[in-house]
This record gives structure tokens, C-alpha cells and sequence, in this order.
């Protein structure tokens, strides 16, 4: 799988089940804007739909189903606005179109939802605990904190926490992964994540908000998400990964500070807490 360096992906924040079972990835650019491809295939359906579930960060009230082919398997992809055209075929790295902040996005990085790839996690390679970040986005609602002593599992950075890379949206979505290892504490700054539940894929361990919570994802929790409304709370932070760059906090809050600033994230997510 083609990714280019610097861009963010995520596969643990989201609550839709095909995340909540490790089935699709959320991957985004180094500018945040263009889709790049992935994979080589060929683009065999374009299917554009509108949603009637607005939020406040929405920017659009539609969305596009992309559906690819790559030898014998059917790849889907959400929320990119397509450049090219049905029955056109389109190489790793290619140019495909543009990432759309529709109801389906509200709130996370602007991303390309794919399900029907394959992925492996490898162990951690390089692990610290992360404390250090800088404010490199300040909107109305929420700032997004770029980390800089993250932890690694091959090319894949994150948040270092518990052991491993932390990837979640907290408490929003009430659960998250560990990736690359786990040293069986669930605690992110005197923040209890919860407690792990057993994954089918190695070098991952999920955690869940509320017991029974996972296992019962598509009759119960899956339909908050559907319906735009949190599994456990209010927004407050979004960890998401990056290959090979600086992964992401987005803190759902006001920041009073400026672009620049250097930040230590236990005394941001205490002030928050108050």
C-alpha cells in the first residue's frame, strides 16, 4: 500500500463498525486536501449522495462512494470528491480528488475512509511516553497539537502511550486501539481509556469505555454514531497516527494561545479537565 510520507491515518477513532473491527483505514495527505491512490485498480463506480445530518463542522451536505477495483478485490472509499472518471484504471500515488468535509467527517482531520485493504501492525520500534507538542491549528472550535516526542512501530508515529501508539477519539466514540504493544496500564495522563478487549489482529490492543461495549458495536453504539450523537461524551481529543511524520492531538476546546506554541500535554488535557 502506497502512503506518502507525512500523512495522517488513523484506524481506531472513528465509530463506524467497519473501524471498530479493523477493517478500513482513514488516510490522509501531507496537504491535507488531495487523495492520493493507494493502490493500482481501476475505478469502476462513482456514486454521489446527500445527507441529511448536519453538524457544526460540516462544509458540505453531500458525499461520494468510490468503488476501485485491484486485481480480485473490490476496494470502497468515502469522503473524496473524484478528478477522474468511471472505467478509467489509476496507479499508486496517482492524483484521484479531493477530500470533502461532509456530515460523515465531522470533526476528525479531513481523510479518505478505505475498506477492503489488507494491513499488518509491527511492534513498537522506538517507544516514549509523549509530552511535548506544538499548536499548529487554532479554529472556533477545536486546535489541533502536532506531537513531537512520539513513539514508533515502524513508520507508522503516534501518541506514546500504555506501551504503544495511542488511537482513539476520546470519550466520543468510548473506545481506541494500543498499536505495536501494551504494557497493560490504560491511562493517558491520569485519563482512565478504559478496558482491553481481546483482537483478532496481532501487535493491537483495543480498549472499550464501557463493558460489553464492542461486542455489541452494531446494535447499539453504531446507531449514536449513525445518528451523530457521542457513544460516552462530549468530544474532548482525537490521537491519530502518522507515517513517518508527526501524528496529531485535536483538542475539541477553545484555545486562548497562539499558532507556535509550545505545549506540554499533561497540563493542557488538566486544564481542560479541569
Amino acid at each position: 500500500m502506497y502512503i506518502k510520507r507525512g500523512s495522517l491515518i488513523s484506524f481506531f477513532s472513528s465509530g463506524f463498525p467497519s473501524h471498530v473491527r479493523g477493517k478500513a483505514i482513514d488516510l490522509s495527505s501531507p496537504d491535507q486536501r488531495t487523495f492520493f491512490s493507494p493502490f493500482n485498480g481501476k475505478l469502476l463506480r462513482v456514486e454521489k449522495f446527500f445527507i441529511g445530518r448536519p453538524n457544526k463542522y460540516v462544509k458540505s451536505n453531500y458525499d461520494y462512494m468510490l468503488t476501485f477495483s485491484i486485481e480480485d478485490k473490490k476496494i470502497k472509499v468515502l469522503h473524496v470528491e473524484p478528478i477522474i472518471n468511471e472505467g478509467e484504471e489509476v496507479k499508486e500515488g496517482q492524483e484521484i480528488g479531493y477530500f470533502i468535509n461532509s456530515p460523515y467527517t465531522g470533526g476528525d482531520f479531513l481523510h479518505a475512509h478505505i475498506e477492503g485493504l489488507t494491513f499488518k501492525f509491527r511492534k513498537v520500534s522506538d517507544y516514549k511516553e509523549s509530552r511535548c507538542g506544538k499548536v499548529v491549528l487554532i479554529t472556533e472550535n477545536y486546535f489541533d497539537v502536532e506531537v513531537e516526542d512520539y513513539a514508533s512501530a515502524g513508520n507508522l508515529h503516534g501518541v506514546g502511550c500504555c506501551g504503544g501508539l495511542l488511537n482513539t477519539s476520546y470519550p466520543y466514540a468510548c473506545y481506541g486501539g494500543i498499536i505495536g504493544g501494551f504494557n497493560g496500564q490504560l491511562s493517558f495522563f491520569d485519563i482512565n481509556l478504559g478496558r482491553p478487549v481481546n483482537f483478532r489482529k496481532r501487535n493491537v490492543v483495543l480498549f472499550e469505555g464501557k463493558r460489553g461495549l464492542i461486542k455489541t458495536w452494531e446494535q447499539k453504539a453504531s446507531f449514536k454514531i449513525l445518528a451523530n450523537q457521542p457513544v460516552c461524551g462530549k468530544a474532548f481529543f482525537e490521537a491519530v497516527l502518522s507515517y513517518g511524520g508527526k501524528p496529531r492531538i485535536r483538542f475539541f476546546r477553545k484555545y486562548n494561545g497562539d499558532l507556535g506554541d509550545k505545549i506540554d500535554l499533561g497540563e493542557i488535557i488538566r486544564y481542560y479537565m479541569g
